[in-house]
């Protein structure tokens, strides 16, 4: 009976052990993403293809606002105590996501052919 509880705690010891390398390489797994990988990851693809071009060219200018907000917001943090921190948590999910949902939009507008509006196009068409 004492042998018996003695292999169970050196089972329970190794099983432990196991899951806490488990658990470490995962995590440190999640820090080897790149922004690239996580911001397409955030937004799901096709998501803007049901969307016209007029629809495409708004919504690409309000996500263009907002990540310009962002990175000021995320400018000002950084000048604070634990303004990595403050970044990590309240800005980069957000900051991501909408590089995500550019990028998207920009395939979305390829695909679609839309024309580009920028202030180097002139909005003539040579034949």
């Amino acid at each position: 009976m004492i042998l018996a509880a003695a292999s169970i705690a050196r089972v329970r010891r190794v099983l432990t052990g196991a899951l806490v390398a488990l658990s470490a390489t995962a995590l440190a797994g999640c820090g080897t993403i790149s922004d690239d990988t996580a911001s397409s990851a955030m937004v799901a693809p096709g998501k803007y293809d049901i969307y016209t071009c007029r629809d495409i060219a708004r919504q690409t200018r309000a996500m263009r606002v907002r990540l310009t907000e962002l990175e000021q917001l995320m400018a000002r943090a950084e000048q604070g105590a634990g303004g990595t921190l403050v970044n990590a948590i309240a800005y980069r999910s957000e900051y991501l996501q909408t590089r995500g949902e550019l990028d998207q939009l920009a395939k979305a507008a390829n695909s679609k052919q839309c024309p580009i509006q920028s202030q180097w196009s002139s909005g003539r068409v040579i034949f």
